[in-house]
């Protein structure tokens, strides 16, 4: 799957998933100068994120803007990571991935019966709420795009240790 190809929703989707992680991207503008980060630029960090940990859905995105400790001009969105469950079904006859409200095989022509749909048996809809409410009370998958950060925040304490020094002689 491509990193473009995962799907972004901004709350509860209506689709069946496996949630794997919390994922957390921050992003920066790199000087005053620079243009506010922008919800493309998050969420392709958010993209790049759930594809390293194998998903194919950020779910329950949020934005968050406003000035960090690095930067004038910060985002930050947070989601959840999520497999989304597959609509597919083999074929009885052919064994071949089908479309779960088919009716007739689009590989071997023959006509198969309707798929049960899908109920959710009330124990596996609790195990599903129960690792849901696991994955967003675990520390998220981090990332930002100021990787200047560290190297600003030393300078800074270094500039104020000489001002303190300075004052103290």
């Amino acid at each position: 799957m491509k990193v473009q190809d995962i799907e972004i929703h901004v709350g509860e989707p209506n689709f069946p998933f496996t949630p794997i992680r919390r994922v957390e991207a921050k992003c920066e503008s790199a000087t005053q100068f620079s243009s506010a980060p922008s919800i493309d630029e998050a969420n392709a960090k958010l993209r790049e994120m759930a594809a390293g940990l194998g998903a194919n859905a950020v779910i329950d995105v949020k934005y968050d803007t406003g000035v960090s400790v690095t930067s004038w001009r910060s985002m930050k969105a947070t989601g959840i990571a999520v497999k989304k469950d597959s609509d597919d079904r083999p074929c009885p006859v052919c064994a071949e991935l089908i479309k779960r409200a088919a009716t007739k095989c689009r590989f071997c022509g023959e006509n198969v019966p309707e798929a049960e749909p899908r109920i959710e048996r009330f124990s596996e809809k609790l195990r599903r709420e129960e690792k849901l409410r696991e994955v967003q009370l675990a520390q998220p998958v981090k990332a930002t795009n100021n990787s200047l950060a560290f190297v600003w925040v030393m300078v800074a304490m270094g500039v104020l240790y000489m001002i303190f020094t300075a004052m103290a002689s």
